[in-house]
C-alpha cells in the first residue's frame, strides 16, 4: 500500500509539473514532433476567422498555444484583425499530439469549397493554386508578443510574424497539408450554384454574419441634406440617411438606367459608383441573395431574380462597378471616390468599423449598429439585426470535405463544438449567434448577442421569429 501511495503522488507531482511548465508551442518543437505532429489546412471566409480561432483555441492543452500570420501587425493582434493578413497557422497540444492548423482565408468564401468541387466560378476545375504559410516549423518566423485568449486558458499565447513565407499549399514539398480539409463560408455553396453532393458535407455553424451598405462620405453628406438631416451632425446611426432595400437593388443591377434620381433629385446627373466584391465572395453572394433574389427567385417556372453589374458594364463618368477580391478593394475605392468628391456605395461585413471616409446608411430605415437605448450605439454592431428588426443578416455555413483522413477528418467538428465555449463578450463584432450555448445563455442575451430570428440554415428563407 506504501508503494502503491508513492507512485500516485508521484503521477500527481509529475502531472502538476507538466500543468505548470506547459508553454506555447515553438517551430522547433513543431520540427521535432515526429510521429507525434498532426496537421491541417482549411480555406474560406475571412468574417468568422476569430470564432474560428476560438474554436481550435479552446480544444487545446493550457498555455500551449502560438499564432502565426504573415500580416503587418508587428506585436499584439487577434486572428481576423486586417493586420493580422488572410494567411494564419495556430500550433498547440491537443490530447498530448503537437497539433498545427492552417487557415487561409483570401479569394472569398467560395474557397471553402473550390479546392474539392469544379464550378463555373473556378473555370469548371477544382482550385489547385491557394496559398498558406509555409511549414511554420521552418518558415522565418519571429516571436513579437502574446495575446490573452482567457476563455481557451491561454494568457499568454505566442504570436509569431513570418515574413515571405506564403507558398502554394498544393505543390510546395515541405512536410505540410497538400490539401484543405474544408473550411468555412458566409453562405450555403447552393448560392454560388455549387453541388457539393459525394464531395463533402455543408454544416450550420450556429452563427450569423451581419452586412450593411457603406456611403462614401460624399454620399452619406449629400444624402443626409436631402433627408433634411444636419450635415454638421457626427456619424451616429440615429443621423444616418436612409436607402431602401428597393433602391439600392435598382442601382447594383440595371446599370442601363440607374441614376441618383430617386436619392438626389438635384445630382441625378452624377457619376454612379458601386463597389462590389467578386462573384467568388460570400458578401457578394449575400448581396444578390438579399437585394436581387439571386439565385433565390431563380426557379423558371417563377423567375424574379436579378444580376447583379459588374465591371463590364461600366460607362466611364456615368456608370462605374468595381470588383474587388477583397474587403479591402470595396473600402478603398468608397474612401478614393469620398476624396474625389463622387458618391459610392459597397456591401461589406460589420466586423468592419467605420473610418473618415465611409459610413452605414439605414436600410429600410434600421441602422446596424441601433444601439438597445434610443439613440445609442452598439459598438458590437448586431443589437438590431438579434432583435430581429434589420433584416441583412447571413447564416454562416462550414464545409467537411469527404477526402480528409485522420486529424483532418475531425478539425471542422472539433471547431464547431468549441463554438459553444465562446463567451459572449469573445462573440467578434458583426456577427451573433443563432442560439444558447454554454458559455453565452440566459434570457439576457436574446436579442442581444443571441438572435430572436432565423433562417433555419437557408439563407434564401425569410426571417422569422423564434422567441
Amino acid at each position: 500500500m506504501l508503494k502503491l501511495n508513492k507512485l500516485v503522488i508521484a503521477m500527481a507531482t509529475a502531472f502538476a509539473a507538466t500543468s505548470a511548465f506547459a508553454a506555447p508551442v515553438t517551430p522547433t518543437d513543431i520540427q521535432n514532433a515526429g510521429a507525434n505532429l498532426q496537421q491541417a489546412w482549411i480555406t474560406g471566409a475571412s468574417a468568422p476567422s476569430y470564432n474560428v480561432f476560438l474554436g481550435f483555441a479552446s480544444k487545446c492543452q493550457d498555455n500551449t498555444l502560438s499564432i502565426f500570420h504573415a500580416g503587418t501587425a508587428a506585436g499584439s493582434v487577434r486572428p481576423g484583425s486586417s493586420s493580422a493578413g488572410n494567411h494564419l497557422a495556430y500550433a498547440c497540444v491537443i490530447a498530448g499530439k503537437t497539433t498545427v492548423l492552417y487557415f487561409t482565408n483570401q479569394g472569398g468564401s467560395v474557397n471553402a469549397f473550390s479546392p474539392h468541387v469544379a464550378s463555373s466560378l473556378t473555370g469548371g476545375t477544382v482550385v489547385t493554386n491557394l496559398n498558406r504559410l509555409q511549414n511554420v516549423a521552418t518558415a522565418t518566423c519571429a516571436p513579437t508578443a502574446t495575446l490573452s485568449v482567457t476563455t481557451a486558458h491561454q494568457p499568454a499565447a505566442q504570436i509569431y510574424k513570418c515574413t515571405g513565407a506564403t507558398v502554394n499549399g498544393f505543390a510546395v514539398t515541405d512536410n505540410t497539408p497538400k490539401k484543405p480539409v474544408g473550411g468555412f463560408s458566409d453562405v450555403e455553396p447552393a448560392l454560388f450554384g455549387i453541388d457539393v453532393t459525394g464531395k463533402g458535407t455543408v454544416v450550420n455553424t450556429g452563427v450569423t454574419q451581419v452586412f450593411g451598405v457603406l456611403a462614401s462620405d460624399s454620399l452619406y453628406r449629400a444624402l443626409q441634406a436631402q433627408q433634411n438631416i444636419s450635415e454638421s451632425s457626427t456619424f451616429l446611426p440615429q443621423n444616418a440617411p436612409n436607402i431602401t432595400r428597393a433602391q439600392y437593388a435598382a442601382l447594383i443591377s440595371d446599370a442601363s438606367s440607374a441614376t441618383w434620381k430617386p436619392l438626389l433629385p438635384n445630382d441625378a446627373d452624377a457619376e454612379v459608383i458601386i463597389a462590389r466584391r467578386v462573384d467568388t465572395s460570400g458578401t457578394q453572394a449575400s448581396s444578390n441573395a438579399f437585394f436581387l433574389g439571386n439565385p433565390c427567385n431563380g426557379n423558371p417556372a417563377t423567375g424574379g431574380s436579378l444580376n447583379p453589374a459588374t465591371a463590364a458594364d461600366s460607362a466611364e463618368g456615368i456608370y462605374t462597378v468595381i470588383e474587388g477580391a477583397e474587403t479591402g478593394n470595396v473600402r478603398d475605392a468608397l474612401i478614393a471616390a469620398n476624396a474625389a468628391g463622387k458618391y459610392a456605395l459597397g456591401v461589406v461585413s460589420l466586423e468592419n468599423a467605420t473610418v473618415a471616409g465611409y459610413h452605414y446608411v439605414k436600410l429600410d430605415g434600421v441602422h446596424p449598429e441601433t444601439g438597445a437605448a434610443v439613440n445609442t450605439t452598439d459598438a458590437f454592431a448586431r443589437y438590431t439585426s438579434a432583435q430581429g428588426n434589420y433584416g441583412f443578416q447571413i447564416d454562416l455555413k462550414a464545409f467537411k470535405a469527404s477526402s480528409a483522413t485522420g486529424f483532418g477528418a475531425t478539425v471542422i467538428d472539433e471547431i464547431l463544438s468549441g463554438f459553444n465555449t465562446v463567451a459572449c463578450s469573445d462573440v467578434p463584432r458583426g456577427l451573433l449567434l443563432n442560439n444558447s450555448t454554454s458559455a453565452c445563455g440566459g434570457t439576457a442575451n436574446e436579442g442581444v448577442v443571441v438572435s430572436k430570428v432565423t433562417r433555419q440554415g437557408n439563407n434564401c428563407r425569410p426571417l422569422t421569429s423564434k422567441f
